[in-house]
């Protein structure tokens, strides 16, 4: 009778640390799902990000329109970063430079691994306006 208690009683032990156990694993996998979905960024908010950037860049960019996106970048960076991305200006992301209005630059943006615009480059002044 003695050893029939004991063993209900290991049963019941082994039943318990069974039971914690998988809650454990159950609250570690759902606390790795909700780390991979805020890190991994959702294709629309990337677009809806860049699609803000987009329009300031191109061959023959006006220095008004340069002095607007570097604004714009430096509300981001302050915030920072929308969707966690820092985004520099000729390398630089603090303490970005206005540039000369009347001229016409080239501005570049350059794509991390997920597509987000993280790196903005200024080109030389191609042509002042007639």
């Amino acid at each position: 009778m003695e050893n029939a208690s004991k063993a209900l009683i290991m049963a019941g032990a082994i039943l318990i640390a069974i039971i914690i156990i998988s809650l454990g694993v159950l609250i570690f996998r759902n606390m790795s799902e909700t780390v991979k979905r805020e890190a991994t960024l959702d294709k629309q908010q990337i677009t809806a990000f860049n699609s803000k950037i987009i329009p300031y860049t191109g061959d023959n960019v006006s220095g008004s329109q340069v002095n607007a996106l570097i604004q714009y970048v430096r509300t981001v960076n302050a915030k920072e970063g929308e969707l966690g991305a820092t985004i520099t200006v000729n390398g630089k992301s603090d303490e970005i430079e206005k540039v000369e209005t009347g001229k016409f630059y080239i501005v570049k943006g350059d794509y991390d691994e997920n597509g987000l615009i993280t790196k903005i480059t200024v080109g030389p002044v191609l042509a002042t306006p007639e």
